[in-house]
């Protein structure tokens, strides 16, 4: 699963990397540590318009959603979307030809169960590079207000690699993109049926490292460098090369 994403390389670097424009000011940002329960505005760029990222809300609200009430009570259960079921389940299978995207992280954070306790582990690319993870969205507008939100899940798929022996419970990773697939999934016309049996996750060429508890606990502040410096548990069992 993936809950939580970071985010702090500069607009410059993200704009190199990506050939879309980065306009810091509408996102959540800088974010060392952000849970999607906040549902931040975060960065994505949409399926067939690459050439700029664009701020959604984190939660999907699908567009049939009728009231604020039912757009807050589903927000929370649409953090993620499994690609196994994206053209099965209401609330995601009116985007999944024309409204996928890709979400723009720096790194993300899983916990690895090992004798009856779990561990944050924070997990990134090589010298901390941006990447993005596949990703849907949805417009929703408020009946009520006449204002209208865009808003995404992540996809997350079977883990491999580092992330399944950190995630080593649920086996969930974010489906990350690599630069081939990345084009498949953000081509306008390609139809999610046929590019789904060739849709492979990158999970090789990761990096991760233990993180402080504090990750999960109430009152601290999250969004600093320190949370994602390296923790010691003494009782940790290193994990295999990949």
């Amino acid at each position: 699963m993936c809950f939580n994403a970071s985010l702090v390389q500069t607009a410059e670097i993200i704009e190199d990397l990506f050939g879309a424009e980065f306009p810091e000011e509408r996102f959540d940002f800088p974010a060392f540590f952000m849970s999607a329960f906040e549902h931040p505005s975060w960065p994505i760029l949409k399926q067939g318009d690459t050439e700029s990222f664009v701020p959604a809300l984190w939660g999907l609200v699908p567009s049939w959603i009728k009231s604020v009430s039912d757009a807050e009570g589903i927000r929370d259960k649409t953090l993620n979307a499994r690609l196994e079921t994206l053209s099965s389940k209401p609330s995601f299978r009116g985007s999944v030809n024309h409204q996928r995207c890709g979400v723009l992280v720096d790194g993300f954070v899983e916990w690895r169960a090992y004798n009856g306790k779990k561990y944050p582990y924070y997990i990134a690319m090589p010298e901390r590079r941006p990447f993005l993870l596949a990703g849907i969205w949805s417009s929703w507008k408020d009946p009520g207000s006449d204002t209208t939100a865009e808003t995404f899940s992540v996809v997350t798929t079977e883990a491999a690699g580092l992330p399944a022996q950190i995630h080593n419970v649920k086996r969930r990773m974010p489906f990350i993109l690599s630069k081939n697939v990345g084009e498949v999934w953000l081509d306008k016309d390609a139809a999610f049926a046929a590019i789904a049996p060739n849709l492979v996750p990158l999970y090789r060429n990761l990096v991760a490292w233990p993180v402080s508890k504090d990750v999960s606990k109430p009152g601290v502040d999250k969004n600093s460098p320190e949370i994602r410096k390296p923790a010691v548990y003494s009782e940790l069992p290193d994990l295999e090369p990949v």
